[in-house]
Order: structure tokens, then sequence, then C-alpha cells
């Protein structure tokens, strides 16, 4: 019996149940993040209030791995309240549209330098996706220095901030009135692609490892049998006979 040793190699893999999470929005001023950084520079824009964000995964002891929408982010854990329940439309929805007559740039960020800017929105466009706002620059004196964080659609789609005091016909967001029970401690998946920490490609290069070993172990244990029946098995010579004149005769020699 031929055991190869690959029990060093075999874990028990367990998964924590896989659960959907969505996190609602209680209070004012909560923040989407483009990073897992408390900074002004990684807030993106105030998520609107009574709406919901999809929690991912737990990213550490401050951060959630979360999706608001189309786009993927962060949001601090103390800042949303965990639900059990799907909402029906956990996202504000709203479109404007600017009236700058030359156009308005759209920024990476909430202040209006050249550097920053990403693509002119033009005049009386109204494919403009609104996500949030975020306090920036007050660009023309006096005025707010209030941004929305947005998307144009045009050849492409562009994300980035436009000064609000050129933007209009926002749509009016209504409160997400809907809630669950609320979740204490919410359970995340690890990730099925790589158990015990492992990628696919380190697993491929482990099974490899081991099965090599097995081989040559199971070539050595087979090798002596195959020898011997070839041994059996091989025909023995004929033994040549020498003529002499009418009768043959065998040479004892070529029997050794």
């Amino acid at each position: 019996m031929i055991v190869c040793g690959f029990s060093s190699f075999t874990a028990t893999i367990s998964f924590a149940e896989s659960y959907t999470y969505y996190a609602k929005i209680n209070s004012d001023n909560i923040y989407f993040y483009s990073q897992p950084i408390d900074s002004d520079d990684s807030r993106l824009f105030i998520i609107p209030r009574t709406y919901f964000v999809k929690i991912i995964s737990y990213q550490d002891d401050n951060f959630y791995y979360a999706q608001y929408d189309n786009l993927f982010g962060y949001v601090r854990i103390g800042d949303v309240v965990v639900m059990n329940g799907v909402p029906t439309n956990p996202y504000a929805t709203s479109e404007f549209r600017v009236f700058m007559p030359n156009g308005l740039g759209l920024y990476a960020s909430p202040i209006a330098v050249a550097e920053n800017k990403i693509v002119d929105v033009p005049y009386l466009c109204e494919t403009i996706k609104f996500y949030g706002i975020k306090q920036g620059e007050q660009y023309v004196p006096e005025k707010s220095d209030t941004w929305y964080y947005c998307c144009y659609q045009g050849e492409s789609d562009y994300y980035g901030y436009l000064y609000s005091v050129f933007c209009d016909k926002v749509d009016t967001i209504v409160d997400n009135n809907q809630t669950f029970d609320i979740v204490d401690n919410p359970i995340f998946q690890t990730n099925p692609q790589s158990p015990s920490g492992l990628s696919t490609t380190a697993m491929i290069l482990i099974i490899i490892g081991v099965s090599i070993p097995c081989l040559v172990v199971f070539y050595l244990l087979i090798k002596p049998t195959w020898a011997k029946d070839k041994v059996l098995n091989e025909k023995p010579k004929l033994a040549r006979r020498k003529r002499h004149g009418d009768y043959f005769e065998f040479d004892d020699n070529e029997l050794n």
C-alpha cells in the first residue's frame, strides 16, 4: 500500500457564512472615502442622510470597505449603522445641469486650479449624475464654498467636482425611510479565492511540489517488481549450432 504525505498540505477550510449588509446613514456630514484614511484628501463627498452604503468587507478597526451606487470606497465604522435587510432604493439619485456660458470646469478636488482640471462641462449640459457634496474653495467671493461630486457623462464618464454656484435644476432628494433590525456584530466572508491566505498560484505550486516526490516514491516502489517481471519474461537465447560435415554440434560455451 502506497501512502503519499498529503496530510501536511491538506487543511480544513471553513468560511463564515456569506451575508450582504447595508449600512444606513443616520447622521449629517458622513463621508464616503477614497482611501481608509481619515483625512480631507481622502473624503470624496458627504453621503445623503437616510440613505445606505453596501458593506463589502471589514477593512480595519476604523473602516469598512463599501459600495455607494457604482462607486467603491470606504466608510468609517462608527459613522454608519449596519442593518439586516436589503433596501429598495439604497442610493440617492439626482441629476443637475450647469449654466456657465463658457462651460464649467470639472476638477479632481474642490479647488479651481488649472493642473486640477479634468474636463470642461459644456453650457446647459444636463447629463450629470450627483453623488454628494463637499466643502472646498470659495471660487466666487462671498458665495458658497459647496462643490458637487458628480459624474459627467460625455465622450467618457468623468468623475470630479463642479462648483455648485453655477449649477441648477438639482433633483430633490427625499428621505429614505426604510429601516431594518440593527446588526451589532456583522460577519464577513473571507476570500474564497485564497483559503488560508494562499493565492491560487501558490496553491498550484504547492500541489505540484508535493505530487512530484510522491511520483518518485511510487516509481521506486514498483521498479523492482517491474525489473523482475522483465527478466522472467525475457526469451532465452537459442544455442547456435556448429556444423561439422554431416552433423551438428552444440557449443557448450554459448549456454553460459
